[in-house]
């Protein structure tokens, strides 16, 4: 392209001719028609970002280029500066634009055709204004132009709007969003009818703002000695609330952490002495991850307020908070990496069980920290259901150390800027190093002594056994969102259809993403924001799960850009990655053995890591064995892992996804088909042989399209076929029949969120699809199917 032609796509070029008057045309096919025909070979998107204001024109255009790079790899041509488009141009693609009409002077021209309105500084959506600099709105609409194409409309109100909002990806499950300050606080879709498409309703309009109004006008106050509990009307077992946090408060005052002077007094008066702790109760998780934006069971917001909801499963409220709340009046500080667990360890309850059992379970299997690793400030992540019982012990250890000045010893602790090394830290604290770490030995060996006299766990995880039958189900895909991810009330009525339509076990997978292909750091979703597959979401789901009547497969999944098969490292790369995937994988041990979920997959899809590193695996599966008692697998590619693997044998079963191709060319031939997966399954069942374990189909799926029998891992934005992809699954059906050595088949995948699939969708989901039926046919014909072990095919002679 000549640099002239660069120059006239950005904005530098003569004065045209005006455009003619637009003429705007009304919806008239649903989302679900116009997604399908994104998907036609040869369309494409224009991105349009705005330059009236030059201080946003860079951060518009950068945007431009980084949607443009998800989309279509980096398609500069998709991209063009608003004054460099024509109407012809514009209305000839789907359409993306970057920035209100004071931006963008598309935005102007067609923003009389979108349910929007532009006031002020910002602009104003139903019956509220969002002029804050830090507001940002995603909409999703017809193409005015163009109906049977979308509009995709980024209207952010400053630079730093731009930046921290639209997470999410492009289109999203949402028609509109609006975020402040990065933070969703309104959102929705349209009524999708096929006689009034995109119909707005105000029953699929989430306001958050006046949610949280709403919320807090309704709440009923009860104030006890020391402690204002609100909660809403008809909340169960608020009286047993109020009491055991009274009870918590008013121990506190006796060991000196009430208010000052308080210490010096007894009985219930002295916890009443000063501002009683607020407490506000919520009535799911689900609703205060949705009005506070924290996704964890329990936080103390920046006004000194003890937010708790119970999650489901659990029979008491940790309340933590309650004592933090105290904790913050005392002068310790929010941001201290000491704070929580000082508050755990004076609550004595942390994530629905004792610390004594969180201790414990650490204690004996070898991974509870030093006192002197404790103390530290690890660069790398680590599992808050270590740090936290951990660091919960060394507060204890400093308190029991300091004797009579254990309170002031443990304030000083809990101070904004403690060094992050031990001997600071007892130095900070005024006790003795050695004198700290001995006590935290025996305390952390006293409290493994109690945890045995606790009852034991009523939902312990136990090995699965062939006796035990085939596994039918789905891998339970999160779909992103608070109130349509894990543990939402959408995800509960997913999982009751799937338990109605004949499944026993699903799969839930919790994401940690890397960087890049040879970029050996790990973050993981276990402690990210409100809508990712956060801990407390995956015990949510685990929970729901339960409670309809399925068991549940934990497999941990690593995501990258590309196959993350194919990672690979430089010197010394691997042994950082190791250590930070033993941190990732114990970590999911322990919350699986907590929380009693039946089965952990301690990998997934990691060829370039387990062909080379086996006994690196087999050291990982046996401190996994030591803290989870349930079924282990790994789930292994079926091509390049499945059949090379030397470490099934420490394992209990073995774990494929299966995605091996049905035939050479698109077909539905149920004959060429059915061949196909026979062909693809002799394999697995010779593996399963020489080890004498039986195989699971841990995933195994088909894409709604024609390609579906020729690349079944492929997932592209294809024609949808579903037809195809019904056939694919009848034919592995068909193919099961005879296979008793086959523990059970998890599709690929089930949305937590009934919105997605539909006829026109190409993707991997059944629901809304033919699809669907064909499954559950095989769900209740395999009710009560026999697994066996297989053995060794018999010696010719």
């Amino acid at each position: 392209m000549t640099a002239a032609c660069v120059a006239w796509l950005h904005g530098a070029h003569p004065a045209r001719a005006a455009d003619p008057p637009l003429t705007f045309q009304k919806p008239r096919f649903t989302r679900e028609q116009m997604e399908a025909t994104l998907a036609t070979p040869g369309e494409r998107w224009l991105i349009v970002y705005g330059t009236g204001d030059p201080a946003m024109t860079a951060p518009l255009r950068e945007r431009a280029y980084a949607v443009s790079r998800r989309l279509f790899g980096g398609d500069s041509l998709a991209v063009v500066a608003d004054v460099a488009a024509d109407a012809q141009l514009v209305a000839a693609r789907s359409l993306v634009l970057l920035g209100g009409p004071r931006q963008n002077s598309w935005t102007a021209k067609l923003g009389a055709a979108l349910p929007v309105q532009f006031v002020g500084r910002g602009f104003r959506w139903v019956d509220r204004d969002y002029d804050r600099p830090g507001d940002f709105l995603r909409l999703i609409y017809p193409h005015p132009l163009e109906p049977r194409r979308l509009l995709v409309l980024i209207a952010p109100n400053s630079a730093a709007a731009l930046a921290a909002g639209g997470s999410g990806g492009l289109l999203g499950g949402d028609d509109w969003r609006i975020d402040r300050d990065g933070e969703r606080v309104r959102s929705g879709s349209f009524v999708q009818g096929a006689a009034h498409p995109w119909s707005y309703d105000p029953a699929g309009d989430r306001d958050r703002e006046a949610e949280r109004e709403r919320f807090q006008a309704a709440l009923v106050r009860t104030s006890g000695a020391g402690v204002r509990v609100a909660a809403p009307r008809g909340a169960a077992n608020v009286a047993r609330t109020v009491g055991r946090a009274e009870a918590l408060v008013h121990a506190l005052a006796v060991r000196g952490f009430g208010p000052p002077g308080a210490g010096k007094r007894t009985g219930r008066a002295a916890a009443g002495t000063g501002t009683p702790v607020t407490l506000v109760l919520y009535p799911s998780l689900e609703a205060k991850t949705s009005l506070t934006r924290v996704p964890r069971a329990e936080h103390v917001s920046d006004d000194g307020i003890a937010h708790v909801a119970l999650p489901q499963g659990h029979e008491l409220e940790d309340l933590w908070s309650v004592a933090g709340v105290v904790l913050q009046r005392g002068g310790a500080s929010a941001d201290s990496r000491f704070f929580v667990p000082a508050a755990v360890w004076l609550d004595g309850r942390y994530g629905g069980e004792t610390l004594a059992r969180a201790v414990s379970r650490l204690y004996l299997g070898r991974e509870l920290p030093a006192a002197r690793e404790a103390a530290t400030d690890d660069s790398l992540w680590r599992s808050p259901l270590v740090w936290v019982p951990a660091r919960a012990l060394l507060v204890a250890s400093v308190y029991a150390a300091a004797g009579s000045g254990g309170r002031s010893a443990v304030m000083r602790m809990l101070g904004r800027d403690v060094p992050p090394e031990f001997d600071a830290v007892c130095r900070v604290a005024g006790v003795a190093p050695a004198r700290v770490a001995q006590r935290y030995l025996d305390l952390a060996d006293s409290l493994s002594r109690a945890a045995r006299l606790e009852p034991a766990p009523a939902r312990a995880p136990r090995v699965w056994r062939p006796a035990d039958g085939f596994q039918r189900g789905v891998c339970f895909a999160h779909a992103v969102g608070t109130d349509r991810g894990y543990g939402s009330a959408a995800a509960g009525r997913e999982l009751a259809d799937l338990a109605a339509l004949g499944a026993n076990w699903v799969s839930l997978s919790p994401y940690a993403f890397l960087p890049a292909l040879d970029a050996p750091e790990i973050h993981p979703s276990a402690q990210g924001g409100p809508d990712e597959e956060t801990d407390e979401a995956v015990c949510e789901a685990a929970a729901q799960a339960r409670a309809r009547g399925l068991r549940v497969w934990l497999v941990p999944q690593l995501w990258t850009r590309g196959w993350v098969g194919d990672m690979e490292f430089a010197p010394g790369g691997w042994s950082r990655f190791f250590e930070q995937y033993r941190r990732l994988i114990t970590h999911y041990a322990l919350l699986a053995e907590r929380e009693g979920i039946d089965g952990l997959a301690v990998g997934h899809e990691l060829p370039s890591a387990t062909l080379r590193f086996a006994p690196r695996w087999r050291a990982l599966i046996g401190e996994v064995r030591r803290l989870y008692s349930g079924t282990l697998t790994y789930d292994a590619n079926w091509d390049r892992e499945a059949g090379t693997i030397e470490f099934w044998d420490a394992l209990d079963v073995i774990g494929v996804s299966f995605y091996a191709p049905l035939a050479a060319r698109p077909s539905r031939d149920p004959a060429v088909l059915a061949d196909g997966a026979r062909r693809a399954l002799a394999p697995l069942r010779a593996v399963g042989a020489r080890f004498g374990k039986p195989v699971l189909l841990l995933e195994a799926g088909y894409a709604a399209t024609a390609m579906a029998p020729v690349t079944p891992w492929a997932e592209d934005r294809a024609q949808a076929d579903p037809e195809t992809q019904r056939a694919c699954h009848e034919a592995l059906v068909a193919a099961l029949e005879p296979e008793d050595w086959v523990a059970g088949v998890l599709v690929w995948k089930w949305f937590s969120d009934s919105r997605l699939g539909g006829i026109h969708d190409a993707g991997f989901t059944p629901q809304g699809k033919p699809a669907r039926q064909t499954i559950a046919n095989a769900w209740h014909a395999w009710q009560g199917r026999p697994v066996r072990v297989p053995q060794p095919a018999p010696k010719k002679h």
